[in-house]
């Protein structure tokens, strides 16, 4: 399950359109349920593709949990932003999504690339 969390890491260097979610970012709590809403989504339909192609494997749901891990934490740090350990984490996750610089790639290879990560992943499972 450790590479599990790696992996989000390592996926995280490669060009993908990350959604906004400026209200829960900036503690407007009355303003923020849209935002809520999309990161629930993101992560219902997310599981629900995975369980649809894998099953519900126990390996399959715990790894898919795990690579949720460090996302929560960025989402934990806009609701508790005085927790420094919660800071550091950010810190390292904005630094790995920033190393290839300027992500601003043409549509085309951002697509390409997302495909073939699920292409991969769809292997892997299947």
């Amino acid at each position: 399950l450790i590479f599990v969390l790696l992996s989000h890491y390592f996926l995280d260097l490669f060009p993908h359109k990350e959604y906004t979610i400026k209200t829960i970012r900036a503690g407007q709590w009355s303003k923020s349920l849209p935002d809520f809403l999309k990161v629930f989504l993101d992560i219902i339909l997310g599981l629900a593709a995975v369980f649809f192609i894998a099953g519900l494997s126990p390996l399959i749901l715990a790894a898919s949990f795990v690579t949720l891990i460090p996302d929560g934490l960025t989402l934990l740090y806009c609701i508790f932003p005085a927790n420094k350990l919660l800071e550091k984490h950010l810190k390292i996750h904005w630094a790995i999504n920033n190393i290839c610089g300027n992500k601003k790639i043409p549509a085309f290879w951002g697509i390409a690339s997302q495909i073939t990560v699920v292409a991969v992943a769809i292997y892997f499972l299947l």
